[in-house]
Order: C-alpha cells, then structure tokens, then sequence
C-alpha cells in the first residue's frame, strides 16, 4: 500500500536527520515517487502517490502544514507515525513467523476454501456410495 510507503519514507528521513514530525514537511512529486520506487522496488506513479495522499489525509495520518497547492506543502502527524510504526512492527511479526503458524494463518485466512473442498469430498463419497461405484 503505498500511503505507508509514504509514511515510512518520512519516518525515515526524520529519523536520519534527527527532527520531528513537526518540522519535517513534503510534496508528492516526481522526486518522492522515485525515492520510493527505488527504496521499495516499486513503480508508483504521482497519481498513485497523489491518491495515497489523500488516503493518508482523510485518516489525518498527513495534514496540510500551508494554503496552497493541494500535494505541496504536507506534514505527519502523531497519528501518521503511530500507524506506519504499527504497520512496519505487524510486517516484522509476521515475517519472523515459523511455519507451524503460516499455516495455520493460511488455513485460518482460507477457511470458506477449506470448507469447499471438504464438501465436495463429502458430495463425492456420498455420490459414489449412492451410484455404487467403488
């Protein structure tokens, strides 16, 4: 998702040059699509990280810090770096995972699935002991 991608970005450069989500301020433009696609192996275009963007400011994760341009100008909030911070801690979770609980999260995300399968065997042995095949 690339609203998170664009937090995190900011999060990094605060954490790099050591200032707060107060004094830090950003625009989507070419410069952050490159920085993320390059950073992320990604290939976002503005109007991806535009619409992002707004994504992040209708959750007030981004704030408009000046009048002006709509994609100029733009700050984190607290609310902004406790998600991104959140997501990237779920991300490092869920990778460290050993593979008795991926699969079980993968049986768990895939139960409707599971349930299907287990029904058509049902159909299945019902039907053959019905017609008599063996």
């Amino acid at each position: 998702m690339p609203e998170f991608k664009i937090l995190s970005n900011i999060i990094d450069f605060m954490e790099a040059n050591g200032a707060t989500a107060k004094e830090v301020t950003f625009e989507v433009d070419q410069n952050l699509a490159d920085e993320i696609n390059s950073k992320h192996g990604t290939k976002y275009s503005i109007t991806d990280l535009q619409k992002a963007a707004d994504k992040c400011i209708a959750n007030e994760w981004v704030v408009h810090r000046a009048l002006g341009e709509k994609y100029k100008c733009l700050g984190i909030t607290s609310k902004g770096v406790g998600a991104a911070r959140s997501r990237a801690k779920a991300e490092e979770i869920r990778a460290s995972r050993n593979l008795a609980k991926k699969i079980s999260d993968y049986i768990d995300d895939h139960k409707g699935l599971f349930v299907f399968l287990g029904f058509l065997i049902a159909l299945t042995t019902l039907a053959s002991k019905f017609w008599g095949i063996k």
